[in-house]
């Protein structure tokens, strides 16, 4: 019996160094971070949210977390927290309750358009023009094309009798196409993209001169500390010029830039 003991006051020391060691030898995991993003939209989002502008923005903004994107449509994009299917999410717009999200500074930028079938010889000069129009836009642009479309366009309002908000980009287009006499709103890299993807020349398109401003978006997040870092991440790839470099790389316009 006083042997047994003897040997297990001699083990004890040993197997307590060797859990040290082995904690020691464990490298620390990195944040993780969840991010609910919009399906594929290039040069935004592409390649299964492996790339693209959005993408490479909100990665090199976060380099110390490993970040994992779980692609869903706009409509969904806004309840992916609540549900706990994500911890941050990309083109955040207005929660029911704001107060239970952690918001970024403007970190994307789209460049929107009115455009619509050249044959048709549609005359629209103004927002005002777009009503009674079929128009194809995205979940909630109402919200984010300024106060005049929202006036027009809001749930109720009198242009949102012919008004489709389709789930993706890729669908926003295609329903372009399909409907000779729609119009669509969409940022004109994205919708140059998918239509010539799809086999159509943009000699077809009427490109209509409506101002909209630039629509910028913000994450969400659910927890502080990742805003707060994404934050500084994002003014650290503006004060270098790496965020203009991104742009150029993917062929967006410099007006989408939202670097203060």
């Amino acid at each position: 019996m006083q042997n047994k003991s003897l040997v297990q006051l001699f083990l004890l020391p040993l197997l307590f160094s060797h859990t040290l060691f082995s904690f020691a030898e464990k490298p620390s995991s990195p944040l993780e971070l969840i991010v609910a993003i919009e399906e594929d939209a290039p040069p935004y989002v592409g390649s299964n949210a492996e790339s693209g502008l959005e993408v490479d923005v909100i990665l090199k903004s976060l380099p110390e977390y490993s970040i994992k994107f779980l692609q869903m449509s706009w409509g969904d994009i806004p309840k992916a927290i609540m549900r706990g299917l994500a911890n941050a999410e990309a083109n955040a717009i207005k929660h029911d309750e704001p107060e239970k999200y952690y918001y970024s500074k403007y970190y994307i930028g789209f460049v929107n358009y009115a455009m619509s079938h050249k044959n048709k010889g549609y005359k629209i000069n103004s927002i005002d023009d777009l009503v009674g129009h079929n128009l194809i836009v995205w979940s909630g642009a109402h919200l984010t094309l300024g106060p005049e479309f929202e006036r027009l366009f809001s749930p109720g309002a009198p242009g949102r009798k012919n008004y489709i908000e389709a789930q993706n980009s890729h669908d926003q287009v295609l329903d372009f196409w399909r409907n000779p006499n729609s119009v669509i709103i969409a940022d004109k890299s994205i919708f140059m993209n998918f239509s010539i993807i799809e086999g159509h020349s943009m000699d077809k398109v009427e490109f209509h001169k409506i101002f909209f401003p630039v629509t910028k978006f913000k994450m969400a997040f659910k927890d502080k500390k990742p805003r707060d870092d994404f934050n500084k991440g994002l003014a650290l790839l503006c004060s270098k010029g790496e965020y203009v470099k991104l742009l150029e790389q993917y062929g967006v316009p410099e007006s989408a830039n939202v670097c203060e």
